[in-house]
């Protein structure tokens, strides 16, 4: 196809992007941006990404990045003002805003006469407004409901979003999109020889790892009080506890050391995704001891996709996708996830058994790259063909 008489191929299409997060490779939540500009470009689009700050994102083809700087409370009105300067200037197929930023979406869309897309997520369904909220939190409550309203299409990234819809009365307009991995396919040999020469320093080692932030929404707490249980039946045991800041991880320490367990754990810190990735695949055990939220975690996804066995505690978020078949479920007690973590430890063929329908799984809930590509490609379709009604 030529543009005019030039003889030159027509400019691709081109999808705005919006959301406020910024991208991080620790964080399991923001690479759900990096997946929706693959998927973008992967679908023939050009992409302009429009942040507050990029972060860590590096350069993908067909991606063009605005960022806007961080000014405290003016900082929504600058993703405004630049998404309607954008809008203004480029015509665009459609405009795609993540979590708050759907809010942005709409204006921007309203103003240029674009059909949009309101991407929501688990962790942005509101809650129950308890007393004594600002009348803000209620102008934003407001701003995200119309915003939904409004969409021509909306996407979810779990059921639980979609119930939300539906008591909206938005449910024909929901587009469920499940997260994938941060990282798929098999690490390469050379970089399991690398995490194996950083975190094992003997052969007989059990390479327990947690993936996880330190509040106890995470239920790290947990894990730790079931270290020593483990340490006493297998003595081989070396923890690694993947996540936190500095001061996050000298908390961390001291309550270890007061325990008297802190030389069999390493903190790494945060890690880039192809780091963590080798550090899954080496593992003996991966643990996810998350107590609450109903979403999956990114980071579950990683551990099935990584080949290792999964012990998990009995919560809504990990039975979101983890069963008996594809994992070890525990009680949220420590007793009990130390029971699961031996057990792995003294039963490999369990858990190879375990690992090998993870990956099953994932295939079988169609959580990888192109099933993504193919339901952003149908939602965006929808919400093209939405507009013209």
């Amino acid at each position: 196809m030529t543009n005019g008489d030039s003889g030159s191929p027509a400019p691709a299409p081109r999808i705005l992007l919006i959301a406020s997060a910024p991208y991080h490779p620790w964080k399991g939540t923001c690479h759900r941006i990096r997946h929706n500009l693959e998927a973008i470009a992967a679908l023939g689009y050009e992409a302009d990404f429009l942040t507050l700050d990029a972060g860590e994102l590096s350069a993908m083809e067909r991606v063009r990045v605005f960022r806007v700087p961080r000014a405290g409370c003016f900082s929504r009105l600058l993703l405004f003002l630049k998404a309607f300067a954008l809008a203004d200037r480029q015509r665009y197929e459609l405009i795609h805003g993540m979590g708050d930023c759907g809010v942005v979406a709409y204006w921007a869309g309203r103003f240029s006469g674009t059909p949009f897309v309101f991407e929501l997520h688990s962790d942005d369904v509101p809650q129950p407004m308890r007393s004594g909220r600002d009348a803000g939190d209620g102008i934003r409550r407001y701003s995200a409901r119309r915003a939904l309203a409004r969409a021509n299409a909306v996407i979810g990234n779990d059921m639980c979003v979609v119930s939300y819809l539906s008591g909206l009365n938005l449910h024909s307009r929901a587009c469920l999109i499940p997260d994938i991995p941060a990282v798929e396919g098999d690490v390469a040999e050379p970089a399991r020889n690398l995490a194996r020469i950083r975190f094992r320093t003997s052969p007989e080692q059990k390479i327990i790892t947690c993936v996880g932030s330190y509040s106890r929404f995470q239920g790290l707490d947990i894990f730790f009080n079931a270290m020593p249980q483990v340490m006493s039946a297998v003595p081989a045991a070396k923890f690694v506890v993947v996540g936190g800041d500095a001061d996050e991880i000298k908390r961390m320490r001291g309550k270890l050391e007061a325990a008297g367990i802190e030389e069999a754990v390493m903190f790494p810190g945060r890690m880039h995704t192809d780091e963590m990735a080798a550090l899954l695949a080496i593992s003996d055990v991966l643990v996810s001891p998350r107590r609450g939220g109903c979403a999956v975690p990114i980071k579950v996804l990683d551990y099935l996709c990584s080949g290792s066995p999964i012990v998990a505690v009995d919560t809504p978020a990990n039975r979101a996708i983890l069963t008996p078949a594809n994992a070890l479920i525990t009680r949220p007690a420590p007793d009990s996830l130390a029971d699961g973590i031996i057990r792995l430890c003294m039963e490999p063929a369990l858990g190879s058994g375990l690992a090998r329908e993870g990956r099953a799984t994932l295939r079988r809930e169609k959580r990888c790259a192109g099933e993504f590509k193919d339901a952003l490609r149908v939602c965006y379709d929808y919400a093209a063909g939405n507009a013209k009604l």
